[in-house]
């Protein structure tokens, strides 16, 4: 293997870990609950696409523009996790109830910079190797994600903070900022 895939794939075990350990940091189960046993679909994701990349060959091109895809990652990850730190956020599917709208940080942008976060990580796996497995994962993790923002959205919308949730998400993307 080259230098340059060598670099890629460590770098997408590296990022995929970074998420996993942040995560611990920035989220909280619930009072009285614990972590959905969905939790481990981003685990299980991880480490496919860690054994698969790290042995899947790949030009020095797909290499460059996966790390550059990862730090772009990792810069998102680390500017949501700087943004909430001090406040509460439950663990993915948690059937808590929110007190507060987060608008600040990449949250004034997007609703789920995280999931985003994440999402732009396996599409990197996707751009160093481009076949069924990592599509098969990028595709997979974007419904997971997709299904674990709308099931957020619906506890927003029965919340005390309904009417503001409301307004936000006129305002921002889910996953993409809203350009108009």
């Amino acid at each position: 293997m080259s230098t340059a895939h060598t670099l890629a794939a460590a770098g997408l075990t590296g990022a995929l870990f970074r998420f996993m350990i942040g995560a611990t940091v920035a989220f909280r189960p619930a009072p009285g609950e614990a972590p959905s046993p969905l939790t481990i679909v981003m685990t299980l994701a991880a480490v496919v696409l860690a054994l698969h990349v790290g042995r899947t060959p790949f030009s020095p091109g797909q290499a460059v523009a996966g790390l550059a895809g990862l730090a772009a990652s990792l810069g998102l990850f680390e500017w949501a996790k700087r943004t909430i730190r001090g406040r509460f956020f439950s663990y993915i599917f948690s059937s808590d109830v929110p007190d507060f709208v987060c608008t600040t940080g990449p949250y004034a942008y997007v609703r789920n910079p995280f999931y985003l976060s994440y999402l732009m990580a396996y599409a990197s796996a996707v751009v160093m190797t481009p076949d069924v497995v990592t599509g098969g994962v990028l595709v997979v993790m974007t419904i997971y994600f997709w299904s674990a923002a709308r099931f957020e959205e619906r506890k927003f919308m029965v919340s005390e903070r309904a009417e503001e949730y409301e307004a936000y998400r006129r305002r921002t993307g889910r996953f993409m900022p809203r350009l108009w």
